[in-house]
């Protein structure tokens, strides 16, 4: 009997210090994630500042579907993305968009957080009568300062404002955030800094970005836990480049593509309050990444009301469509 205690006390002392290394290992692995080609930026219509923040006022309705997924966080865009990361308790999130005005946003976005003990000093660097420490802070911690300054007085009116909706919308449906609640803010901030959150500069149209994200998952050992890609799928039927990274990159059973419309309203229903902040309202879509994989090996050419129509179920009340069915062969 003492000999069989002392070997499966063994087994459990080697277990336990296999289960640290590879904790060490994986958590050693994060700066890795970083190492990524990015494309040149473009001057664009959309870099006027307005686009730095979210207008989609109904996030609350993904919750139950994005909540505690995990893994790596990809999505384009800016502070929404981090409200999603957080309900998903993602591991790593990488900021991607295709406009140098949303990108240098986010880098700054992050430097505050860093520089923020709670959710409340976060909040305050956005606000005109603390401007002068907020670009001090820009002065310590980012390089070119001038054109941070820039960034954050293009873009000051527009965060505000979508701060405040945040607290409106989430009072309003009695949800939590990452803005309004210290645990959530927490987290966000803790990947903060650690070094977690990532922006990057790419288009889902591109052929570089995407796609190297997708192989530094692969080499790194890690998977997609949501795909955020806001309505930025409504501009554009589905090029080849957008096929080949969209299926390059590692998934499992659970990995989430969120996405938003504001077209087709007949369709798909605008829904009850996405239109609180502007005029245009949003219908919400999830899908299962692996199950969108496979319609993207169609020899047809996509577009996500198609992918929405043939393939989900549309709650025309609630505003959102859940796309579970496979292409017809």
């Amino acid at each position: 009997m003492k000999y069989r205690f002392s070997f499966f006390a063994l087994i459990l002392i080697l277990s336990h210090c296999a289960s640290a290394f590879q904790k060490q290992s994986s958590e050693a692995d994060w700066p890795k994630l970083t190492q990524v080609e990015q494309e040149i930026l473009k001057p664009t219509r959309w870099d006027i500042g307005d686009t730095t923040v979210s207008n989609e006022d109904r996030l609350d309705l993904l919750i139950p579907h994005v909540k505690n997924l995990g893994n790596v966080y990809l999505g384009v865009g800016s502070e929404q993305n981090l409200t999603l990361a957080a309900w998903a308790k993602s591991d790593f999130i990488y900021l991607m968009d295709f406009t140098q005005v949303v990108v240098s946003a986010n880098q700054m976005m992050v430097m505050f957080l860093k520089e923020s003990p709670n959710k409340e000093v976060f909040l305050s660097r956005y606000k005109k009568e603390n401007q002068a420490e907020s670009f001090a802070l820009i002065e310590k911690n980012l390089p070119n300062p001038n054109h941070y300054k820039q960034i954050f007085t293009n873009t000051l009116k527009f965060v505000k404002k979508r701060h405040r909706t945040n607290k409106i919308t989430s009072d309003l449906y009695n949800y939590k955030m990452f803005q309004t609640d210290d645990e959530q803010y927490a987290y966000i901030r803790n990947l903060a800094l650690q070094g977690r959150i990532f922006p990057v500069k790419g288009s889902l149209l591109g052929d570089i970005t995407l796609n190297s994200i997708g192989d530094t998952l692969k080499k790194t050992g890690r998977t997609i836990g949501v795909l955020y890609f806001s309505n930025a799928e409504e501009y554009f039927k589905y090029p080849p480049s957008f096929i080949r990274s969209i299926k390059n990159l590692p998934v499992n059973e659970s990995s989430l593509v969120v996405r938003t419309i504001s077209v087709k309203q007949n369709k798909f229903p605008w829904s009850p309050g996405s239109d609180l902040s502007t005029s245009i309202g949003f219908h919400y879509c999830v899908q299962k990444v692996n199950n969108f994989q496979v319609w993207l090996s169609q020899p047809r050419t996509l577009r996500s009301d198609i992918i929405m129509e043939e393939g989900g179920e549309v709650d025309k009340k609630n505003g959102i469509t859940i796309v579970t069915g496979l292409p017809k062969s």
